[in-house]
């Protein structure tokens, strides 16, 4: 395994990982199910199949769009008002003890600093809810649907090896992707 791998696994626990895989036939993808289930810890519920002629294949990847946008809400309202109070304190301080021109235009020093504070906080929570890590599978998924291929998609959860899942269906896939979820 590569460093990347290493350091992601050390970050983000196993609950929060999707690991996937793709196969040419329904045969691969379904006998790799059943390794995966007899050979890891992996339930049969935690394993969605995705085939060619899928119509529910965003909702398989992605899941309802309720929760996505209630973090993102919250995210936003987060790190927003957390720029806004980093924004607020430093404005204070400059103004009490910064130097004369904060000092004797503590107006123009508020706005100065409350504004970026505020941006950079929602420009964070964007970022989060963007989830670029979540591209790679994906996008995988989706070039195998666009092929005629079949995939399989891992949802982990605590005390699951990320490690192990990945080496079941690394014998029998020629490619598997991992992310957070």
């Amino acid at each position: 395994m590569t460093d990347l791998h290493n350091d992601r696994v050390a970050i983000i626990s196993p609950q929060h990982t999707q690991v996937a895989a793709v196969f040419d036939s329904e045969d691969q993808a379904n006998k790799s199910v059943r390794k995966v289930t007899s050979e890891t810890s992996v339930n049969r519920d935690q394993i969605t199949v995705v085939n060619p002629s899928d119509q529910k294949l965003s909702r398989k990847l992605e899941g309802p769009s309720a929760p996505i946008g209630k973090s993102m809400w919250h995210a936003h309202l987060l790190l927003g008002g957390a720029g806004l109070v980093i924004g607020l304190i430093v404005a204070f301080v400059l103004t009490q003890f910064g130097p004369a021109l904060t000092q004797q235009n503590p107006l123009f020093t508020y706005i100065a600093l409350i504004s970026p504070g505020l941006f950079i906080g929602l420009f964070i929570a964007g970022l989060i809810g963007l989830r670029p890590d979540r591209t790679e599978i994906i996008n995988t998924v989706r070039h195998a649907v666009r092929e005629k291929r079949f995939a399989i998609v891992v949802n982990l959860q605590k005390h699951q090896s990320v490690k192990d899942v990945a080496r079941v269906l690394g014998k029998y896939s020629g490619k598997v992707v991992e992310s957070a979820k």
